[in-house]
């Protein structure tokens, strides 16, 4: 799969002004073109990038969080993720199997990445 079926296949999702924001199922925009597309200044765009927690339901199910250009993870990142975790599962119906990983280590264009750490399922977190 390429860069672009992949996007589309993924749902990204950002945390911006403290709300959940959920771009259109079927995007094949990354989250910084996602922004830009929506009337976010170039300028405001990298800082969301750079500061506010996103990530992706990847194709395979699993879950990836992170944030800035790196997509790393950090104590603050891990907490609103979790914070929003309850509102990902009843949005989307995620199973209590998937898997939640922060951060990506970059692999292939148009593969799931690798987490940087693994957290467990989302069972561990969320009891439906």
């Amino acid at each position: 799969m390429d860069e672009k079926e992949y996007h589309r296949k993924r749902r990204m999702f950002f945390v911006i002004n403290d709300k959940l924001v959920l771009p259109e199922i079927g995007s094949d925009k990354s989250h910084f073109e996602w922004l830009e597309s929506n009337n976010y200044s170039t300028d405001k765009a990298k800082k969301i990038i750079e500061n506010n927690l996103r990530g992706v339901i990847n194709p395979d199910g699993s879950i990836r969080f992170f944030v800035g250009k790196d997509r790393t993870i950090n104590d603050c990142i891990e907490e609103k993720f979790f914070e929003i975790l309850p509102e990902l599962v009843k949005i989307f119906n995620l199973k209590s199997e998937i898997i939640i990983g922060g951060g990506v280590k970059k692999g292939k264009a148009g593969e799931v990445w690798p987490a940087i750490k693994e957290y467990g399922q989302v069972k561990d977190y969320i009891k439906k």
